[in-house]
C-alpha cells in the first residue's frame, strides 16, 4: 500500500524514497512519511476506500512473525500521525466493516479489531463525512442506474399520483397525503418512494444488508428484469417493490439468489417463496391466483401482493416486520387498476379460496410472511381436499359409537324398512333416523314420511309382507334437524382433516413441535365440538300418544353436554317413565288402562304387554311395579293370583268360592296361600291374575288339592267315629280291639294307645317327624312346622326338635337375616347355629360369587351388603343342630315357638325345614 501511495503522489521519485520499505513489506514510520511530504510543497489528497476489505486480504500474507495486515495497520497509524503534522496532506478513508463479511469468516474477528484501532486513531483529529443522507439515496440510485431521468416526466407522474392518493377512497399512510409528498414523488422518480422506504427502513435493518451497495444491486436486477419483461396490459409509471421479483432466479446473481445467499440468513423465508410466491413449476399459490387475472388481461395481482409482503417481512424486530393495509395500498396503488380486484386476490390468498390460500402468510396487526407455516391455512386446505363422504361417515360413526348411548330405551340406529324396527314388547325402542331419509324441516310438527311408515308398519323380514305394528307405544323416533346438519358435517370434515395431518409424516415434517402440539389440541377440541353438534342435530323426538305421534324438541343435550341422546330422551319423558321404585299402580289404572274388559283373567305377561300396545301409556322400565300391583290387587281389591309353575293359588278372602265343591275350607288347601308379597308374583304367560276367586277355581279345580279331612272314620269299615281320641287310625265300637299290648301283654288305658299292630307305645319302635315349608311369612312358617310336629306325635307323645334349617327370602334377605339373628329366641341358642351365605351376580361379562360360613356373631360383624351390579342372587341360611333335642310342648318354650313369637309382627319371609325324634309319653298307665 505505501509503495503504491508514494508512486501515485510523487511518481518514481516518491517510490524510490519508500522502495526498500515496499519490497520488504515493512511499514514506514511517521518520521519517514513526514520527510516524504516535506520534500514536496504541493497539496496532497490521499483517498483510501474499503480499507477493511484490503486488510482482510492482507491478513493472509505473512511478514516475519506477523502478517501484512499488521504492517498495514502500523502504516495507517503512521500516515494519520504524519498527515496531522502536515498542512498540505489530507487523508480520507472509508470503513464499512460489513463489506468483508462475505469473505472468509475465520478472519472476521481479527480484522474487526484492526478496524476498531483505526477508528480510535482517526478520532484524534478527524471529521466524519456522510456521503449520502436519507433524502439523497433515490437520486444516487437514479444516477447509477439511468443516464437521464426526464424532469417533466417525474413532475407529471408526481402530480398525477398525488391527486390519485388525495381523491381515492382508500387509506394511505399520513405522509402520502401531506402536501410535501408530491416533492418526494418527483425526487425519487422512477422509483416509487415506498420502494426506497422499504429498502432503507425495513431491509436495511438486516445486519448483512448494505443500504447503498445492496440496494443498488437489487434495483439493477429489478430494472433489468422489468425491461425484459414489460407488461403489455397496462402502463407502468413507477418501479415498485414487487418488481424485486423472485421470478428473477438467474443463478448468476438474480434477485432470488441475493435473497437466499444474503438476506434469508436472518429470517429464512425460502419455504414461503416456494410454496406461496414463485416456484419453477408454476404451482405456488400466488401463481395459481395470477391466472384468474392474467387470463382476463389484468396484471398478476397475486404476485404483486405476495412479493410486496415478502420484502416488508425482511425486517429486524416484530414491530418492523410486515406492513399495514395503508402501506400496502401505497405500494401497489395504480390509477388504471381496481383496488377491489386487489382486495379479492388478497382475500383468496388469505384463505377464502383454499386452492390458493398461502401457507406462510399471516394477518395479525400487519400482513407478513413467517418462517413457520400458518396452521389455520394448512388445516383449511386439508379440509377442502377431504371428501364429503368421509365427513358423513365420521358424523355417523360419532353418533353410533358415542352419542347415542343406552338406557331404558333401546336404540335402533338408522332403520329404513319396517323389518329394521323390531315389533316386540320387551323394551321401548328408540329409532335414531338417518339424516338422508328423515331430516326434519320447517319446525317438525309433521313427522317425516319414513317415521310415519315405521310407526304404522312392521315386517318379519326385509321385502316381506308388512302388517300393522302391534306394539306401537314402544316405537319412538329421534330425527335430525336439517338446518343443523351442515355445521355438524363441517366439524366432522374438520376433524378428519386434522387427523389426516397428524397421520401424515410429510406434512408434519413442515411443522414445528409447537405446531404439532397445537394440532393435537385442535383435534381434541374438534372431538368435543363434534360431539356437541351431533347431539344438537338430533333434537326432534316423536313419541306415541292416543292421537298418534307427538312432537317435542329435546333440550337436555344443550343444558348438559355430557348426556347421550338416550339420556336426553329419558330426561324429556321423565314423567312418562315407570321405574323400579315407582310403586304399585292403582286398581283404577289397571281397570281403565290395562285390563281387557271382556276377560275374567289376564296373565301378568299380558298386563305388561299392554304398556307396549296402547299408545299413550307410560314406558315400563321395570316389572317390579307390576308385581307390586298384582300383590296389591290380591291383598286389597279381591283379585286372585295363580302361579302356574308351582300350582299355587293366592287369595285373601273370607267368603268361600261358590265353585269350590268340598266341605273343607278352600283356604285350608295346601295349594292355597292366604297372603301374598310382590316376590311371589312372576311375569309370564303361566302366571294369571283373576278378577274374582270363582273364575280361578273354575279353571284350576283339578289342580288344587283338597284339604285334609276333619271327620274321623273307622280304619276297618269307614264309618264315622264320634268323639275320636288319640291319633289315627280310628276304630268304631264294632271294630275296636281290646286294650292289651300284643307285644308285652300290658293293658293300656285305651285302644288308641296301641298302634295298628296292637303294640303299646313302649313297644313301638322309635319314630321321627319331619316337616318342610315353602317360602312364606316367618310367623306362619314356624307355627306350621310346629303344628306338623305335634300332629305327627299325636296327643300322647312328644316331638323333639333336633335340627332346624331356616332360609331367608324377600327383596332384602341380608337385612332380614341380620334381624333374625338378633332375636332373643335365636341368640339364646346361637351356640348350636351355623350360618351359611352364598352371593352370586351375573353380568354380560361373567359371573362373580362369594360365600360365607360361620357363627352368628361373625355374621353380625359383616356390615355391608354385597352391591348388585347385574342379575344377582343371595342365599342366606341358618342351621340349628342340637346335641340334646328340645321337646316341643304346650309350654311354648322351644325354638319354633320362640321365633314364631319374635317374628310375628315382622315383614319377613322364610323357608323352614325341621325334624327330630318322637318320644313316648310318660303318662301311659297300666
Amino acid at each position: 500500500m505505501w509503495g503504491e501511495l508514494a508512486y501515485q503522489l510523487y511518481g518514481l521519485d516518491g517510490y524510490e524514497y519508500l522502495k526498500d520499505y515496499d519490497q520488504d513489506r515493512d511499514a514506514p514510520g511517521e518520521g519517514t512519511l513526514s520527510k516524504l511530504f516535506a520534500q514536496h510543497d504541493q497539496p496532497a489528497l490521499i483517498l483510501i476506500d474499503e480499507i477493511a476489505d484490503y486488510m482482510n486480504k492482507a491478513a493472509g500474507t505473512p511478514v516475519g512473525d506477523k502478517t501484512l495486515a499488521d504492517q498495514t495497520l502500523s502504516f495507517v497509524m503512521a500516515l494519520l500521525e504524519a498527515a496531522a503534522e502536515s498542512e498540505h496532506v489530507t487523508v480520507v478513508y472509508s470503513i464499512a466493516d460489513t463489506a468483508f463479511g462475505e469473505q472468509a469468516d475465520r478472519v472476521r474477528d481479527g480484522v474487526r479489531d484492526h478496524i476498531e484501532e483505526v477508528n480510535e486513531i482517526g478520532r484524534r483529529q478527524h471529521k466524519t463525512v456522510t456521503p449520502t443522507d436519507e433524502n439523497e439515496i433515490g437520486q444516487v440510485l437514479q444516477h447509477r442506474l439511468f443516464s437521464e431521468v426526464p424532469e417533466n416526466a417525474a413532475s407529471e407522474a408526481a402530480d398525477s399520483y398525488f391527486q390519485f392518493y388525495d381523491q381515492e377512497d382508500r387509506q394511505y399512510p399520513q405522509e402520502a397525503t401531506d402536501a410535501g409528498y408530491v416533492d418526494v414523488l418527483a425526487r425519487e422518480y422512477p422509483f416509487h418512494p415506498s420502494l426506497i422506504d422499504a429498502l432503507t427502513d425495513k431491509i436495511d435493518t438486516i445486519p448483512r444488508f448494505q443500504r447503498t451497495r445492496d440496494a443498488l444491486r437489487l434495483l439493477a436486477r429489478a430494472v433489468y428484469y422489468l425491461w425484459n419483461h414489460q407488461p403489455d396490459s397496462y402502463d407502468r409509471h413507477w418501479i415498485r417493490i414487487y418488481d424485486l421479483t423472485v421470478a428473477d432466479d438467474d443463478p448468476g446473481g438474480g434477485i432470488q439468489t441475493i435473497l437466499r445467499e444474503r438476506l434469508f440468513d436472518f429470517v429464512d423465508l425460502g419455504p414461503a417463496v416456494t410454496a406461496d410466491i414463485y416456484d419453477d413449476d408454476g404451482t405456488a399459490h400466488a401463481q395459481l391466483e395470477d391466472r384468474k387475472w392474467t387470463e382476463n388481461g389484468l396484471p398478476p395481482l397475486g404476485t404483486h401482493l405476495t412479493t410486496t409482503v415478502l420484502w416488508h417481512s425482511l425486517a429486524y424486530g416484530e414491530q418492523a416486520a410486515g406492513l399495514t393495509h395503508a402501506d400496502l395500498n401505497l405500494a401497489i396503488g395504480h390509477p388504471d387498476l381496481n383496488f377491489d380486484d386487489y382486495d379479492a386476490a388478497l382475500s383468496a390468498l388469505r384463505g377464502d379460496d383454499m386452492d390458493v390460500a398461502c401457507y406462510f402468510l399471516y394477518e395479525e396487526e400487519r400482513l407478513r410472511f413467517k418462517q413457520e407455516p400458518n396452521l389455520i391455512r394448512i388445516i383449511d386446505q386439508r379440509i377442502e381436499s377431504t371428501p364429503e363422504a368421509s365427513a358423513h361417515s365420521r358424523f355417523q360413526n360419532r353418533l353410533t359409537s358415542k352419542e347415542t348411548g343406552d338406557g331404558g330405551f333401546q336404540p335402533v340406529e338408522f332403520p329404513e324398512s319396517p323389518a329394521d324396527l323390531p315389533d316386540t314388547p320387551d323394551t321401548p325402542k328408540l329409532a335414531v333416523m338417518h339424516p338422508d331419509t328423515a331430516a326434519v324441516e320447517d319446525g317438525g310438527d309433521t313427522p317425516p314420511n319414513r317415521v310415519t311408515q315405521l310407526y304404522e308398519q312392521q315386517a318379519a323380514k326385509h321385502e316381506g309382507e308388512t302388517e300393522t305394528r302391534i306394539y306401537k307405544n314402544y316405537a319412538l323416533f329421534l330425527a335430525p334437524d336439517a338446518d343443523r346438519m351442515d355445521a355438524a358435517i363441517d366439524e366432522a370434515r374438520r376433524l378428519e382433516a386434522i387427523e389426516a395431518l397428524l397421520d401424515s409424516p410429510e406434512q408434519k415434517a413442515d411443522l414445528s413441535s409447537e405446531q404439532i402440539e397445537e394440532l393435537r389440541e385442535r383435534s381434541d377440541e374438534a372431538q368435543l365440538m363434534l360431539g356437541e353438534l351431533v347431539r344438537n342435530v338430533y333434537r326432534h323426538l316423536y313419541y306415541p300418544d292416543r292421537d298418534g305421534l307427538t312432537h317435542v324438541t329435546i333440550g337436555a343435550t344443550e343444558s348438559n353436554g355430557g348426556t347421550t341422546l338416550v339420556d336426553a330422551v329419558q330426561t324429556t319423558l321423565e314423567d312418562k317413565i315407570v321405574k323400579r321404585d315407582a310403586g304399585a299402580r292403582g286398581s283404577a289404572h289397571v281397570q281403565q288402562k290395562l285390563w281387557q274388559q271382556t276377560q275374567d283373567a289376564m296373565s301378568t305377561e299380558a298386563l305388561v304387554n299392554q304398556y307396549a300396545k296402547k299408545p299413550g301409556l307410560d314406558y315400563l322400565f321395570s316389572t317390579k311395579p307390576i308385581r307390586e300391583t298384582v300383590s296389591s290387587l290380591v291383598s286389597d281389591h279381591g283379585y286372585a293370583y295363580w302361579d302356574g309353575e308351582s300350582g299355587t293359588a293366592y287369595w285373601v278372602g273370607t267368603t268361600e268360592p261358590e265353585t269350590w265343591p268340598h266341605p273343607e275350607p278352600f283356604a285350608e288347601s295346601p295349594d292355597v296361600e292366604t297372603s301374598i308379597r310382590d316376590s311371589d308374583v312372576q311375569i309370564g304367560s303361566a302366571f294369571v291374575v283373576y278378577r274374582e276367586i270363582d273364575a280361578l277355581v273354575d279353571d284350576h279345580l283339578d289342580e288344587i288339592d283338597r284339604p285334609e279331612q276333619t271327620v274321623a272314620t273307622c280304619a276297618e269299615c269307614g264309618a264315622e267315629v264320634e268323639n275320636p281320641e288319640g291319633s289315627e287310625p280310628y276304630y268304631c265300637e264294632e271294630h275296636q280291639s281290646d286294650t292289651t299290648c300284643r307285644s308285652c301283654g300290658k293293658e293300656v288305658a285305651s285302644e288308641q294307645l296301641l298302634d295298628e299292630r296292637g303294640r303299646c307305645q313302649e313297644c313301638q319302635p322309635e319314630e321321627s317327624w319331619e316337616a318342610s315349608k315353602k317360602m312364606m311369612s316367618a310367623s306362619r312358617a314356624f307355627s306350621e312346622v310346629r303344628r306338623d310336629a305335634e300332629s305327627k306325635a299325636g296327643t300322647d307323645r312328644t316331638p323333639l326338635l333336633e335340627e332346624v334349617t331356616i332360609q331367608v327370602g324377600g327383596d332384602e334377605p341380608f337385612q332380614a337375616a341380620k334381624f333374625i339373628s338378633q332375636r332373643p329366641g335365636f341368640k339364646a341358642r346361637e351356640d348350636s347355629v351355623t350360618v351359611r351365605m352364598q352371593y352370586e351376580t351375573r353380568t354380560d361379562d361373567g359371573t362373580y360369587s362369594a360365600e360365607f360360613t360361620g357363627s352368628p356373631s361373625r355374621f353380625r360383624d359383616v356390615i355391608d351388603q354385597p352391591g348388585s351390579f347385574g342379575d344377582d342372587r343371595e342365599t342366606i341360611q341358618f342351621r340349628f343342630q342340637f346335641d340334646e333335642p328340645e321337646p316341643i310342648t304346650d309350654e311354648g318354650d322351644d325354638l319354633l315357638a320362640a321365633l314364631d313369637n319374635d317374628l310375628d309382627a315382622g315383614n319377613i319371609d322364610v323357608r323352614v325345614e325341621g325334624r327330630g325324634p318322637i318320644q313316648a309319653s310318660s303318662e301311659v298307665t297300666v
